[in-house]
């Protein structure tokens, strides 16, 4: 192990996306160009937080024998479907009942998650079968789910984005880090290949998508965000 750092539909050339994190009052238009994304999955590897015993900081730690897995599921899939109601709703039903402090990262992922799950119930209902959920896992568990319209339609979108409530959570050091932005590099990936060229997002972590490449959007009338 080492150390490692690391959403309103526009045509076909902008994908629109809603990140959710403990609020929106401060949140920013953000944007990247994909033909400049250079990021690969090697940039966002899975990460630990530590309590060094002497100094009592925290230091972050890389595991670089382990990597996150990804896997998509389709809702005009009834196998995608059944194995989805086995393996990722339970998860999403879990976070959706456990308790955070409010006002914190770890409670507005719990509450996304079920907005999600919920939401996934209301389209197979209605025959919705155009979205994708896309799953993070690491070493066999689930870190982060993403419900997404489909690649393969002309223009697609990101509704939600969350990562495991309890790896949110300050100062913990049992759950593994870093899975929502493995998973949302995934995503882009996903529709570079499909021609996208320009990406927006919604956000409160200015700073944390500035260092990456991500300029502010000065004129926002063209976007929306689903909550």
């Amino acid at each position: 192990m080492k150390f490692k750092d690391t959403f309103s539909i526009f045509l076909k050339t902008l994908l629109v996306i809603g990140i959710f994190y403990s609020g929106l009052t401060y949140a920013s238009y953000l944007f990247i160009n994909l033909q400049d994304y250079q990021y690969t999955a090697d940039d966002y590897p899975p990460y630990f937080f530590e309590r060094t015993p002497n100094t009592n900081n925290f230091i972050k730690v890389t595991d670089t024998q382990n990597t996150f897995q990804f896997r998509t599921y389709k809702l005009e899939s009834k196998i995608d479907m059944m194995t989805y109601k086995a393996k990722v709703k339970p998860t999403l039903l879990k976070w959706g009942e456990e308790i955070h402090p409010y006002d914190t990262q770890p409670h507005e992922a719990s509450s996304l998650s079920k907005t999600i799950e919920q939401t996934i119930e209301e389209d197979l209902f209605d025959g919705s079968l155009e979205n994708e959920i896309h799953v993070a896992t690491y070493e066999g568990n689930i870190e982060a789910v993403s419900y997404a319209k489909s690649a393969d339609i002309s223009a697609p979108e990101i509704k939600t984005l969350i990562a495991n409530p309890e790896g949110l959570a300050v100062n913990q050091t049992t759950t593994v880090k870093g899975g929502g932005s493995a998973l949302l590099d995934y995503t882009l990936q996903r529709y570079k290949a499909q021609g996208i060229e320009k990406v927006q997002l919604l956000s409160t972590q200015d700073k944390y998508y500035l260092n990456r490449g991500w300029k502010v959007k000065s004129n926002t009338d063209e976007a929306c965000t689903i909550m």
